[in-house]
């Protein structure tokens, strides 16, 4: 693989976009934020801010996922994004299994929980193709367990009965 990165154009963002709509069966297509998706493509291309592919594919998906570009599919379009990225570069594999991994961090990300650093590391062991290191483990638990879905132990009191299932 030749280590020139092909970008993603406006074209093929609102393309993938569309395609995304249309094949999730709806949502309220339409750009709301043209200047957004312009800057985002061209910034990601600074090598002086985002040296390798991975500061390159986290920036993207951060930021189409909490730019809230478009009028609706902002979570998902930074996943099919990413994963196009991915395609568009060879990484097969990762693109392949890019979505299932990162659908529940991309949630995380979209309610504020996941900040761009976290994202990043997550993203480097992600291109790296390998399991996430104990240290990262317990950051994205925490992250998580600030949402919605997260579960604060000093919100339950253990009892006996608990013990008795």
């Amino acid at each position: 693989m030749s280590n020139e990165v092909k970008y993603i154009s406006y074209e093929e963002a609102l393309n993938v976009y569309n395609k995304m709509i249309d094949a999730s069966e709806g949502g309220f297509d339409g750009v709301r934020d043209e200047g957004g998706i312009l800057a985002t493509l061209d910034f990601v291309q600074n090598d002086m801010y985002y040296p390798d592919f991975s500061d390159k594919l986290s920036y993207l998906v951060f930021k189409f996922c909490s730019g809230h570009y478009f009028n609706d599919g902002n979570k998902r379009i930074a996943l099919t994004l990413g994963a196009y990225f991915l395609y568009k570069n060879s990484y097969v594999w990762q693109a392949t299994i890019f979505m299932r991994q990162m659908e529940s961090i991309v949630y995380h990300v979209a309610a504020s929980n996941i900040d761009q650093d976290l994202l990043l590391r997550i993203m480097t062991f992600f291109m790296k193709g390998e399991d996430y290191d104990e240290e990262l483990k317990i950051d994205i638990a925490n992250a998580m367990s600030d949402g919605d879905l997260g579960i604060k132990g000093e919100d339950y009191e253990i009892t006996d009965e608990d013990d008795n299932f």
